[in-house]
């Protein structure tokens, strides 16, 4: 009896160390279905895969940017695998068909695309990886990296303060201290066409509440312009795909340079010798002033976007796809204008005068500045 015991006992501490065993094991949950849209990121911006998935069979079309359409006709590896693989073919096409495989991911999958290398077999030398994030699915932001402005003085703020920091800040930030500057601030930086189809860009972008002493000020903005958000906004959307635009935000940055030196002087900051050189720099961009639709149109242009005139008036808008407005960061964005200035030479042409190159916009010449040298 004692060893009968003994053996029960024995089986049944076997029993549980097996039992312990299968709840240890780890257990995989069965794959997801592909079912469903997924968009390109990275290198695959643009393409968009479509996947219907029955039992094991995955069926599909990847489309590509260029309008080029692929049908897809796979399998599933395995019931609890995130793999499929099988073929994709062109549509329309008569060549070989490619192999595709595909695995899955925590937010989509990775699409990988291997071409027909003929008799010879798969091209794995010139196969190429994709990465596709499921429709409707977003991607977990770091709260670090939610915005990419830096935060905006509570109080207001000085001309110089504004124009070291406006680019760094959110719109609705730039458009609230831009409304706190006195008059004669805003009224200095209105002079220069460049700065203000800047400033006027951020400040639609900020949308102001009807009625709000933002919107008020914009509204002088626009008044001076004879222009609006609604047909400004699409003409920046414009320039933003030339080629020039970085030279459109080169001069904008030049001349709030010659604003912030101008504050300095009428502060009595800056001597008077270098003064006269900023108002020698100043002098003909004021002189040459031009609305900003006809800048961001000229801009626009001059990078091979096509613009069209509007038929119920005289305004020009580009024919471009929608797309959200990207706001650039200048690193050198504070960066004062170097003083001294150079002095005008003897044919009256300042040294120093980057505002005045023609490229990529040709309305912009040279001329000789309307200023003589100071006396002495």
């Amino acid at each position: 009896m004692r060893r009968l015991a003994v053996r029960r006992a024995a089986s049944v501490a076997r029993l549980a160390a097996v039992a312990l065993c299968m709840l240890l094991m780890p257990v995989r949950a069965p794959a997801a279905e592909f079912t469903g849209g997924y968009d390109g990121i990275g290198e695959a911006a643009g393409m968009a895969l479509t996947l219907q998935q029955v039992g094991t069979r995955v069926v599909g079309r990847l489309t590509t940017p260029g309008g080029g359409v692929y049908t897809i006709n796979g399998e599933r590896t395995g019931v609890d695998t995130g793999d499929a693989q099988g073929v994709v073919r062109l549509s329309g096409a008569a060549s070989d068909a490619a192999i595709f495989h595909i695995e899955e991911r925590p937010l989509g999958l990775q699409f990988l695309f291997i071409p027909s290398g003929g008799p010879s077999g798969p091209d794995m030398a010139a196969s190429r990886e994709f990465s596709f994030l499921k429709r409707g699915v977003r991607p977990a932001v770091p709260a670090q990296a939610e915005s990419r402005f830096l935060p905006a003085p509570a109080d207001a703020v000085d001309i110089t303060a504004f124009i070291d920091g406006f680019r760094r800040w959110d719109p609705r930030d730039t458009a609230r201290l831009y409304a706190g500057l006195n008059d004669r601030s805003r009224a200095l930086i209105l002079l220069y066409d460049h700065a203000t189809a800047e400033l006027m860009w951020r400040l639609c972008m900020a949308a102001p509440a009807e009625g709000s002493p933002v919107a008020a000020r914009l509204a002088e903005m626009m008044e001076r312009q004879q222009s609006d958000c609604a047909r400004y906004l699409p003409l920046v959307e414009a320039a933003q795909q030339s080629s020039v635009f970085p030279e459109f935000l080169r001069r904008a940055q030049f001349q709030f340079e010659i604003v912030r030196a101008t504050a300095l002087c009428d502060r009595g900051e800056t001597p008077a010798a270098k003064c006269a050189d900023v108002s020698a720099l100043g002098a003909p961009l004021i002189l040459r002033w031009r609305s900003a639709d006809s800048i961001m149109t000229d801009t626009a242009r001059a990078g091979g976007v096509r613009i069209e005139p509007v038929e119920d008036d005289a305004a020009s808008v580009p024919v471009v796809e929608p797309a959200e407005p990207v706001l650039p960061v200048l690193p050198d964005a504070s960066a004062p204008l170097p003083l001294p200035l150079a002095r005008p030479d003897a044919a009256g042409i300042p040294d120093f005068e980057p505002d005045v190159s023609t490229r990529g916009i040709p309305a912009v010449k040279r001329v000789p500045l309307p200023l003589a040298r100071p006396a002495r």
